[in-house]
């Protein structure tokens, strides 16, 4: 049986697995419900445990950074085995006005516990995600590659409230070890809001986001 879903115009085709692949492209989007999100507890596979000011932090970026704000390039909603994979947009990385450096909000990654660096973006998020409940992914990866020599960053705020963020993800057998990667292991169903920056404070650098569920997709 095929199903066809429609989402911002798109329309996605499942059960036919002779028609091919749609190739959506990202378009401004009206804001989503508002989302009030709680900072959720950290799996117990999470080497770091989030200190009370760790959490303040968090909350106080969500003041800055409005995540139920519409995003610049639109979004999408992810479930089991969604296509084409990766999932690729097109957008640009920093820019705009009153930008904020992520290095001043005094926050730390959700799971690594390292220190959100110097990291440009616009108050206004680039993308929102929605993970559909129940979806079977063990693994949610998003990247980013630029078509210049500019140094993309990105940020993400999960549906349980805690942020992410990447400048170079630093693998040795991945290659472009300068681009911003973030996994997300058995991730959380829900809305996860997507900040692509740049580490100098530049405009229009052209770029590429991607999404996949597969470890061998990567930068």
């Amino acid at each position: 049986m095929k199903t066809a879903i429609s989402l911002s115009g798109l329309v996605f085709v499942h059960g036919c697995a002779s028609a091919p692949a749609p190739v959506p492209r990202p378009q401004p989007v009206a804001a989503p419900p508002v989302r009030v999100a709680e900072v959720a507890p950290e799996p117990a596979s999470t080497a770091f445990t989030a200190s009370a000011e760790d959490t303040a932090a968090w909350v106080h970026a969500r003041t800055l950074l409005d995540f139920n704000a519409r995003a610049h390039f639109g979004g999408g909603r992810l479930a089991s085995g969604f296509s084409p994979d990766p999932w690729t947009f097109p957008l640009t990385a920093g820019g705009g006005r009153n930008l904020i450096n992520v290095a001043d909000l005094g926050i730390r990654d959700g799971v690594s516990g390292e220190r959100c660096g110097r990291a440009f973006v616009t108050r206004r998020p680039d993308f929102h995600f929605d993970l559909a409940e129940g979806a079977a992914l063990p693994l949610l990866r998003f990247y980013v590659l630029t078509e210049n020599s500019s140094d993309a960053t990105l940020m993400i705020n999960e549906p349980g409230g805690r942020w992410r963020c990447n400048d170079d993800h630093h693998r040795e057998a991945w290659g472009n070890r300068l681009t911003p990667a973030i996994d997300f292991t058995n991730p959380l169903p829900g809305r996860y809001d997507l900040w692509v920056g740049t580490f100098e404070a530049s405009m229009r650098n052209a770029a590429t986001l991607h999404i996949t569920g597969h470890e061998a997709n990567h930068p």
